[in-house]
């Protein structure tokens, strides 16, 4: 593949990773922090995996009919403004195969944010998973690789099936957390559903000393500032692939950019 390609930085290892492979591939790679000039002169427009503080509103009026932008977090007013320039617009996060392949980096980040976090080893610690998708599933596994004793919380019944085969425990709801006799010994819980579940009522319910760690998407899953106040235990744990494993979430990001170009 030989484009001429502009690289948006924006302090993501990423995109350095990213860059190089490009490179290699026999491309002419332009790299940038933040503000670019002259978008329109490029082929392909890489923006980083997460695109907040760029001013994509001034991003959308260099861009031309026929380039292509990938990136992360698409805002659906520029995918829109894009589609109306003729722009072709690809965005990370809705791409089944970028999620389930990051879902690894995903998983082992977590677990070294537990470890770093908590004042207690994870081999032979009881450990809650909530939620048995990509992530968790992924994370289940590795725990139970260290010999943790893994309880996933998870609704669907297909879902509870294949995590007991696995070697997990399971149960259907928090009630059946805070209601067992043995609630007291869960040691980790790891959050993997973008969908805010453990309030007050059922944080004031886990046993002290307990390290949370949250890594659902879309500002997680956990109440942060009822933790915070009280003393619990709990980080938010966005972007684990780009922090811990920025070379093997470039690659899969420059796999998928392949492919979409051929």
């Amino acid at each position: 593949m030989e484009k001429n390609v502009l690289c948006v930085k924006n302090r993501d290892a990423r995109q350095q990773y990213l860059a190089q492979m490009l490179l290699e591939d026999g491309c002419q790679v332009t790299l940038c922090e933040e503000k670019c000039r002259e978008l329109g002169e490029y082929e392909l427009v890489l923006l980083p995996v997460v695109t907040a503080k760029l001013d994509l509103k001034q991003m959308i009026c260099q861009l031309q009919k026929g380039q292509r932008v990938f990136g992360g977090n698409l805002p659906e007013f520029f995918q829109d403004a894009c589609m109306e320039k003729g722009v072709s617009c690809y965005d990370y996060m809705e791409e089944e195969t970028i999620a389930v392949k990051n879902a690894v980096a995903t998983a082992e980040g977590a677990i070294a944010e537990a470890i770093c976090f908590s004042e207690e080893t994870l081999y032979g610690a009881k450990v809650l998973v909530t939620g048995y998708g990509r992530c968790g599933r992924v994370l289940a596994d590795r725990l139970c690789g260290m010999r943790c004793e893994v309880t996933v919380l998870e609704q669907e019944p297909e879902k509870r099936a294949i995590a007991e085969i696995s070697g997990c425990h399971s149960v259907q709801n928090i009630e059946e957390i805070l209601t067992e006799h043995t609630a007291g010994e869960y040691r980790f819980l790891f959050h993997t559903i973008p969908v805010m579940i453990w309030k007050e009522a059922a944080l004031k319910e886990l046993p002290a000393g307990m390290t949370i760690i949250d890594i659902a998407s879309g500002g997680g899953g956990v109440d942060h500032d009822y933790c915070q106040c009280h003393g619990i235990r709990a980080k938010l744990c966005p972007g684990l692939p780009g922090k811990y494993a920025p070379k093997t979430s470039a690659k899969i990001l420059h796999e998928y950019i392949t492919e979409q170009c051929r």
